[in-house]
């Protein structure tokens, strides 16, 4: 646009306020920028946004007009897949000319005002559906199966009514962990469930904070090496504390976690079945839109699957979440290009599942062990800690790169600076 009926205040002021929008609802810091420059663009101005872990400073640049904005802090960072289908769909219809400016504030402030798509006890319900399933994924019985429906959706109500009343992030997770852990090893003392290990480990699995996990290795990819940093440590902090409120429910139940321990392998059937029921309650928790939640679960059912397939034909674990990941990857993008969202929408439920908090867990818990015994710790224990320590950084690592791998061989994505140049010469 040449003339521009709108000035550099206005458009700054929206433009980070569609950066904000993303960024807390957990977009990769690429998106982030990538919109924001599409954005500004529309309008005739190049801009530069730098992304920290808790806001948005960015610089609109169009002949003499020039203005930098920083954005109000950013106390949390949640997973809304609506918020983000929305604020893309949003992009498209300004670059179409069905908006103006006015109208995408109003747009905007609904966005950030919208109730979320599935009600609380929804939600409860459909998490402690996703424990369920993920205990028969793990190869538990039927007992374990309604202990850890239970476990996990007890553990949900907790962390909801904790989160609403703005307790900490971090004793939230504790708290949570601990709570369902009781429940579990309560059952396990009681004789109640042939695979004790996974009445307490279970719960705490929906909890794992996979979706920034995933973006942290995402954003080193993409050469974002700051915010992914950032996400890691934070990922890790809370995987931390979600391992310390578990071993802390062991010491109360006095039940067991063993580290060293194998999961059985289930028939392909049952666990495509698993599958898309576990893929359920990450529907509700991510805020995924309705319309698309379908496809999500064909992206959780593939995934899995097909690394339960490349199990069952001796191929390593780290291989098959690789392949598992790709095909997600790869479907994402297709089912972004049908449904015009974004293919994280897509590709976060359907990997979820594959992200290795029992190995997590037991990684810690096998370092408080290691720490209690001292120099006569076991070798066995030593080595299986540090086995499950590596291969949950393996695990998480392919994940990531499978989900952009279709970004990575076609190189799409990584063309900021030729945006830029388009923007700068409307």
């Amino acid at each position: 646009m040449d003339s521009k009926p709108f000035g550099v205040e206005e458009v700054s002021h929206l433009a980070l306020h569609v950066g904000r929008l993303l960024f807390q609802n957990n977009a990769d810091t690429a998106h982030v920028e990538d919109s924001v420059v599409r954005f500004a663009a529309i309008f005739g101005y190049e801009a530069h946004l730098v992304v920290t872990y808790e806001t948005l400073l960015v610089s609109l640049v169009s002949g003499e007009q020039f203005r930098t904005k920083v954005g109000h802090r950013i106390p949390s960072m949640n997973v809304n897949m609506a918020a983000v289908t929305a604020v893309d769909r949003l992009i498209d219809d300004v670059e179409s000319g069905g908006l103006d400016l006015p109208r995408v504030r109003a747009e905007l402030e609904t966005i950030e005002r919208h109730e979320p798509v599935y009600g609380r006890w929804a939600t409860v319900a459909a998490l402690g559906l996703t424990a369920a399933s993920l205990s028969r994924l793990f190869g538990g019985d039927w007992r374990t199966f309604a202990i850890t429906l239970l476990a996990g959706a007890a553990g949900t109500c907790l962390r909801q009514e904790l989160g609403r009343r703005k307790f900490n992030l971090f004793f939230v997770a504790f708290a949570t962990a601990l709570a369902s852990g009781t429940i579990g090893g309560a059952a396990v003392r009681l004789g109640m469930s042939g695979t004790p290990a996974l009445c307490l480990v279970v719960p705490g699995m929906i909890l794992v904070p996979g979706v920034p996990l995933i973006n942290g290795i995402q954003d080193l990819i993409k050469n974002h090496m700051t915010m992914g940093l950032a996400r890691l440590a934070m990922g890790a902090l809370i995987t931390l504390s979600i391992a310390v409120g578990l071993f802390v429910a062991t010491v109360v139940t006095r039940a067991n976690i063993p580290v060293n321990e194998s999961s059985l392998l289930i028939s392909l059937p049952e666990d495509a079945l698993f599958s898309a029921l576990a893929v359920f309650g990450y529907l509700f928790l991510f805020n995924v839109p309705p319309q698309i939640a379908w496809a999500c679960v064909v992206c959780g059912v593939a995934s899995h699957t097909g690394r339960t397939l490349c199990l069952h034909l001796g191929i390593d674990i780290v291989s098959g979440t690789l392949i598992g990941a790709v095909i997600v990857g790869f479907l994402a993008q297709w089912f972004a290009h049908s449904f015009r969202a974004p293919a994280v929408a897509f590709s976060f439920p359907g990997v979820v599942a594959m992200v290795p908090g029992a190995y997590a867990f037991r990684a810690v818990i096998g370092c408080f062990q290691i720490v209690a015994a001292g120099p006569g710790a076991a070798p066995t224990l030593v080595t299986g800690t540090l086995a499950l320590g590596f291969s949950c950084l393996l695990l998480v690592a392919v994940i990531a790169i499978g989900i952009a791998a279709p970004l990575i061989l076609t190189n799409k994505g990584t063309t900021r600076s030729s945006q830029k140049e388009t923007g700068a010469g409307k």
